[in-house]
């Protein structure tokens, strides 16, 4: 796969909807979160994290106890106008519970 297709939701002008996945590399636990604009809510989910302020405790404890080196922030899964999110998001959390991936 290509840089630009992996990435894609960063080289366009337009808004990217889907779905982020915040993954701890040390213990692979992950949070799905839905986006309207997955590129500027990277940004704001980093930042966030960078400021101790997102709204998922456990998370952020994880992310200030060990540093912002060993988690990934990006693009899980690009999604259509009409898919609803909320439903996308139960869809892969279920999906990743299945397959006993930790979830926050």
């Amino acid at each position: 796969m290509l840089v630009n297709e992996r990435y894609s939701h960063l080289f366009t002008n337009q808004k990217v909807r889907g779905l982020i996945r915040i993954k701890n590399l040390q213990n692979n636990r992950s949070l799905l979160v839905g986006s309207e604009d997955i590129a500027t809510d990277i940004q704001r989910i980093r930042f966030s994290l960078d400021l101790g302020t997102y709204e998922n405790d456990a998370l952020q404890q994880e992310y200030e106890s060990i540093g912002l080196e060993l988690f990934s922030i990006d693009a899980y899964i690009q999604a259509s106008e009409d898919e609803n999110l909320q439903a996308l998001l139960a869809e892969h959390t279920q999906q990743m519970i299945a397959q006993s991936i930790l979830m926050y």
